[in-house]
């Protein structure tokens, strides 16, 4: 029920890629218009999710859950219902003000619904590859309803699966610790959603508008100041969203990179070929989504032993293995698939990038939570969710920017394959950053000396 949640909270990020077309067509949406649509879920959900853990500690886990899903059930069923850019994006933000209350309250009820030890270690390691499989899952259901049926169904089956979770919950959920009466840190969770949104806003607008755009440097400056207004203020309540030290771990800091890569260049990739493959290629919106069956059932074949793995080699060994993984096959898409128009290497290099990012994902969220008291959950799962969240906004930007930067200049030089090309050249960028995360896990996950959790104890 948890995972259940959890994977719908991250398919409604890509439920409209497949779908965008479509939904260009019926509405007059602008390209601009759909970048923002996503934007606007993601931003709410990244963006609040501090807030979110410290309601939940308020609150009660189970109390809390059952607010944030049923907000996003509704907000699903409006989205279904829009009739305009404007009515969708309000939708949407609205989904990910509920997404932002569930999610760390889920995270926060999985330590209470499994025990201390194995079961606990696999349940969180498939907490992680939850992440990407949504993601992946998003983009099925999408370009199968929109072939079908509408892209509006795409809303309607998200709200169906938050209500069916919500019911279900309700009556088998137990209620987690006693809520726990901390001041609320509002001015400090006001400039953290000011600063998350502005940054995550101009990363969306560097695509239509280029980085250096007034829109784009404007939304990036004010985002700067918002962050250190908000760093300037943890230091000084006594009940921080971010509690001093809680990020000072280091293989805490480096799960973190990690979550923040791994949906990062699984979103990338869902979008670059959904573009590739509907604009270069010729393919059908059903025709893409199929071409990600195999990258899904890989991922579900790796949640079978992620977990088991990382709880007999360790966070550290599993995750290099996944970033090594997500390079090689990164190059295999950009580097041969794509430059050499070889179907058989694009999707072997897809089924290989599933495998590292459920393998990195897996690792990532384990090591994120590992140390964290009690009272600690909720803050933790939703430091992950932030990243989780972050990364699929900052890729899709930096490549988009790649992508066409590259093919204006192979178009300025007269190549014959300009759009190709483009394209090839931010997978390799993608894998280049993947030997990059190789080094930085190696180094970063170490076991530190001392396991002790970070930030003020647990109350007891």
């Amino acid at each position: 029920m948890l995972g259940t949640v959890h994977l719908t909270l991250n398919a409604s990020v890509s439920v409209t890629f497949a779908a965008g077309p479509a939904m260009q067509r019926e509405l007059g949406l602008t390209r601009t218009d759909l970048v923002l649509d996503t934007a606007a879920y993601g931003l709410a959900f990244s963006g609040l999710l501090l807030l979110g853990g410290r309601l939940t500690d308020r609150g009660g886990r189970r109390t809390v859950f059952a607010l944030g899903t049923g907000l996003f059930a509704l907000a699903s069923l409006a989205a279904a219902l829009a009739h305009g850019p404007w009515t969708l994006m309000a939708a949407r933000f609205a989904q990910g003000c509920g997404a932002a209350l569930a999610a760390p309250a889920a995270m926060a009820l999985l330590k209470t619904v499994f025990p201390e030890g194995r079961a606990r270690s696999a349940a969180t390691a498939l907490w992680g590859l939850l992440a990407s499989l949504g993601a992946s899952a998003g983009i099925l259901l999408s370009g199968a309803l929109v072939t079908w049926t509408s892209w509006r169904w795409s809303f309607v089956v998200l709200a169906a699966a938050a209500a069916l979770a919500l019911a279900a919950a309700v009556r088998t959920l137990p209620p987690g610790p006693p809520p726990d009466r901390v001041p609320m840190d509002l001015l400090g969770a006001l400039f953290g959603t000011g600063a998350l949104t502005m940054l995550g806003c101009g990363c969306a607008l560097a695509g239509p508008y280029g980085w250096s755009s007034a829109p784009v440097l404007g939304a990036l400056a004010a985002g700067a100041v918002l962050l250190t207004a908000f760093t300037a203020t943890e230091h000084r309540v006594p009940a921080p969203l971010l509690p001093r030290g809680f990020l000072a771990s280091r293989p805490r800091a480096t799960a973190l990179v990690c979550a923040l890569f791994g949906p990062g260049t699984g979103a990338a990739t869902a979008f670059l070929l959904a573009l590739y493959l509907q604009q270069t290629r010729g393919y059908s919106a059903l025709a893409n989504a199929g071409a990600f069956l195999p990258y899904t059932a890989v991922l579900l074949a790796v949640g079978t032993v992620a977990g088991p793995a990382v709880a007999r080699l360790g966070p550290r060994t599993v995750a290099v293995t996944g970033a090594a993984a997500i390079a090689a096959g990164l190059y295999g898409i950009g580097g041969i698939g794509i430059r050499t128009a070889s179907t058989p290497a694009l999707l072997t290099g897809m089924a290989v990038v599933a495998c590292g990012i459920g393998l990195l994902m897996s690792a990532a969220v384990v090591a994120a939570v590992a140390g964290a008291g009690d009272r600690e959950t909720a803050l933790a799962g939703a430091v992950v969710n932030a990243a989780i969240l972050a990364g699929p906004t900052l890729s899709i930007a930096l490549v988009t920017s790649a992508v066409q930067s590259r093919t204006a200049g192979l178009a300025a030089a007269g190549h014959p394959a300009a759009a190709a090309g483009g394209y090839a050249f931010a997978f390799e960028a993608l894998a280049a950053a993947a030997v990059l995360l190789c080094a930085t896990t190696a180094y970063g996950l170490r076991p530190n000396a001392t396991t002790a959790p970070h930030g003020p104890p647990p109350t007891a």
